[in-house]
């Protein structure tokens, strides 16, 4: 199952000295995680752009889908995996 989060909250990350992600922080809980997949997304340029880097990542908790936001520079959790 999963679950999609409908406002993306805002995370925390940790990245690496080669600017790799290695942790995320959520509702006060820091997630050690490894990259599984990354892609970037950019679109709807003639309106209301989306410039966005996309990473699902695995902990020994979660698996989520994290981004991100390359226009401000925020990061933010789109999807729980179960």
């Amino acid at each position: 199952m999963t679950r999609l989060l409908r406002e993306h909250p805002s995370i925390e990350v940790e990245l690496d000295g080669d600017g790799r992600l290695v942790a995320i922080r959520w509702n006060g809980q820091r997630e050690p995680v490894e990259v599984c997949n990354a892609w970037r997304v950019a679109e709807s340029w003639w309106r209301e752009p989306i410039e966005r880097d996309y990473c699902k990542v695995v902990g020994a908790r979660w698996l989520a889908l994290v981004y991100l936001d390359r226009i401000d520079g925020t990061w933010h959790l789109e999807r729980l995996y179960d």
